[in-house]
């Protein structure tokens, strides 16, 4: 499998709307694929979107990144369970602890991807991930927006937010699909956690697919009806995160 994310060529231009400031990604354990960090495709798509990146790897504590205002911090999937109990798990969920407190004061925004929601949901419900009912889905898929547009977007999981944390009155669900319900939530106006992936190409799906089928026994998604396009998906999330106003005005 190729190691790095090659040049489209040949695809219609998009527009989409670019926000420049600074990021922080947390990368999750593990490769998504042989080479490739589960953070290296998010940090390149934000670049791409104008963003500045730092990208701290699994097991880095990044004492200067942790609780940093006036940027935008993001986790993202890794293979480490977040019940793991390993030192380096308690050290992940202490960085979503004190990202989550800068943006709950309006000074930052958090966005969580797969493993990194996950955390998000652990850190500020209590609810910890559950196994998806059906086995999991790995594949791309559409998700059903609820109030927001619908995506869609590459997805390999089998652990999932429980719907339980909807009962939360600051937590409000964002998208779903057939096989988990949560699979995008927001917790107040500062952070949200989607089970997908937004930051994918359509290749690196089938790259990640392929991975994630060598590790587990995983049914395919439901059929997706559209196409992917990282670059619009990835800036619609980071819209549902408030990243568009709190880290653009800084930017600006």
């Amino acid at each position: 499998m190729p190691c790095r994310r090659p040049a489209v060529v040949g695809a219609p231009a998009k527009v989409v709307a670019v926000v420049t400031g600074e990021a922080v990604v947390w990368a999750g354990s593990g490769t998504l694929w042989p080479g490739t960090g589960w953070g290296e495709p998010l940090a390149e798509q934000l670049a791409a979107l104008g963003w500045r990146v730092s990208l701290v790897p699994w097991g880095d504590p990044a004492d200067e990144h942790r609780g940093r205002a006036d940027v935008l911090h993001v986790f993202s999937g890794g293979l480490e369970a977040v019940g793991s109990r390993t030192a380096a798990m308690a050290e992940r969920l202490d960085a979503v602890r004190s990202a989550l407190a800068v943006a709950d004061e309006g000074r930052a925004a958090v966005l969580g991807v797969c493993l990194g929601a996950q955390m998000i949901a652990a850190v500020t419900t209590g609810v910890a991930p559950q196994p998806v009912a059906a086995g999991g889905e790995v594949g791309t898929t559409t998700v059903h927006g609820h109030g927001v547009p619908d995506l869609t977007v590459p997805t390999a999981h089998v652990q999932e937010v429980p719907a339980s944390v909807l009962q939360r009155p600051d937590v409000r669900l964002l998208w779903s699909n057939a096989v988990s319900t949560v699979q995008g939530f927001a917790v107040g106006r500062a952070a949200v956690g989607v089970q997908f992936h937004p930051e994918l190409t359509a290749p690196e799906a089938r790259w990640a697919a392929a991975s994630f089928r060598s590790l587990l026994d995983v049914p395919d998604a439901p059929p997706a009806t559209g196409v992917v396009d990282p670059a619009a998906s990835l800036s619609t999330v980071l819209a549902a995160a408030g990243a568009h106003r709190r880290v653009g005005a800084l930017a600006a």
